[in-house]
């Protein structure tokens, strides 16, 4: 990590016109200002938008543009359109997470010229912040960034970080003394404590101010990007003690914001967001009913929202008779299209999204017809097993499983369900007990009624 002289110069002390100028609280002002940012488009990212309206604060987030929607584990286009019309800043991130220290020049202007120009494409207006993947970055990779034309890019590192980066700045200084190389604390991930995102914060507060860009990767509870993982549960802790500190005048900006390269987003539509039993709404099924589902609306412009719509009978909420308008969250029992939108005070309507609930409580049905009930065998022998199974919830039959006992035997994923039981001369001899279970997509299960069947020697 680089080590560099701290040198701070006051928020207020930036030329008129750019954003970070802040007012002067009642209190002694810290002088601090925080960037959250989120690094490659991980999925999970998306469920952070609702929690930074929640709090009235806007984060970067550095895309990789080649890479979005290619898996589950990047978010779509249209989430991170989302993401933008909430007022979020879009930058760069490379076409496909490329380490440019370790590529030639021309892969290197592809990389991040054309990840620039697909962004600008996408609709994303200004693109002026990068930041290099692996964090990785050189003398020329500066001069490539700079000249395809951002105003800054992020590493990390470089400020101090509990018993890391002894002698380092507390902080990145405004402006910085090198735009094309942002110092950050390290990033956040599984081991990262809300005492931690706290400290980084607070010793800036404390060491004269500046700019702390902290760095996130996934956000989630079940490792979705690794060790580069952070839970929810600490990251919303963190905005509920970072929000109330903006009126002792730590304020939160984007990274473009802060580098006066950025500008309050456009007047335009609401963005509304659905969750359902207070999570992402999953494009799966769900197996218990009734799902409860909640729309949060906020504007791009800081307008206020007049109204929130929806249907859940698939029809237009703008011009249907059924249209509701929301109040409170509501549930649905069974498979259904929610449609919604949102108007703000100044006439701006969003327009409106789709949300399949796809609910499946009903388990399938399943009997195993051959064997024969009280049929005998010699070991050794072939039997032949056959089952029928039907799926009446909609969800439809992932697979059967036929079992001797506890011992499974077969698993057969497509009709017809069928299986030819080679036995081994050294199966055990008497009565076996054997079952079929079903399973459908949204994992509900059900055994058949046992056959019994007698080996002999």
């Amino acid at each position: 990590m680089r080590r560099r002289i701290a040198l701070f110069i006051a928020a207020l002390a930036v030329p008129a016109g750019s954003l970070l100028a802040i007012s002067a609280p009642a209190a002694a002002a810290t002088n601090t200002v925080v960037s959250l940012t989120f690094d490659d488009g991980q999925a999970s990212q998306y469920s952070v938008l609702p929690m930074l309206q929640s709090h009235g604060m806007r984060g970067t987030f550095y895309i990789n543009s080649a890479l979005v929607g290619s898996s589950s584990y990047y978010m779509t286009w249209p989430q991170i359109h989302d993401i933008g019309a909430a007022g979020n800043e879009i930058g760069g991130h490379t076409l496909n997470h490329t380490d440019l220290t370790k590529v030639g020049l021309s892969t290197a202007q592809h990389e991040v010229c054309d990840d620039r120009q697909a962004l600008i494409g996408q609709g994303f207006a200004p693109v002026v912040s990068f930041a290099y993947p692996y964090a990785a970055y050189n003398a020329t990779a500066e001069q490539v960034v700079q000249n395809c034309g951002y105003a800054s890019a992020r590493g990390v590192g470089g400020v101090v970080s509990g018993n890391l980066c002894d002698g380092c700045p507390y902080a990145e200084t405004v402006p910085p003394q090198d735009a094309f190389a942002l110092s950050t604390p390290e990033s956040a991930d599984s081991g990262t404590s809300l005492a931690q995102l706290q400290t980084y914060v607070t010793q800036a507060e404390t060491h004269g101010g500046g700019w702390v860009i902290l760095t996130f990767h996934g956000v989630c509870s079940n490792s979705c990007a690794g060790s580069n993982s952070l839970n929810p549960a600490i990251f919303t802790a963190f905005l509920d003690w970072l929000q109330p500190r903006q009126a002792d005048g730590t304020a939160i900006r984007t990274v473009a914001e802060v580098m006066g390269a950025g500008n309050p987003p456009p007047p335009g539509p609401p963005v509304t967001s659905i969750r359902c039993d207070g999570s992402a709404c999953s494009s799966g099924w769900y197996r218990t009913s009734p799902v409860t589902v909640s729309l949060t609306a906020a504007d791009a412009d800081g307008s206020a929202i007049a109204s929130t719509r929806y249907t859940t009978d698939g029809s237009d909420p703008v011009t249907s008779p059924s249209a509701t308008t929301y109040t409170s969250p509501f549930r649905v029992s069974s498979t259904t299209t929610v449609r919604y939108y949102s108007t703000d005070v100044d006439s701006h309507a969003e327009t409106p999204k789709t949300q399949q609930i796809q609910i499946d409580t009903a388990a399938p049905a399943v009997s195993l017809t051959s064997p024969a009930g009280g049929s005998a065998y010699r070991s050794g022998a072939t039997i032949q097993l056959a089952a029928t199974a039907t799926d009446p919830g909609g969800s439809g039959l992932a697979q059967v499983v036929f079992r001797d006992g506890t011992t499974v035997l077969a698993t057969d994923t497509s009709s017809p369900y069928q299986f030819s039981w080679a036995t081994k001369r050294n199966l055990k001899t008497g009565n076996h007990t054997l079952t079929a279970v079903a399973t459908d997509g949204a994992g509900n299960t059900t055994t058949s009624a046992p056959v019994v069947v007698t080996i002999n020697r």
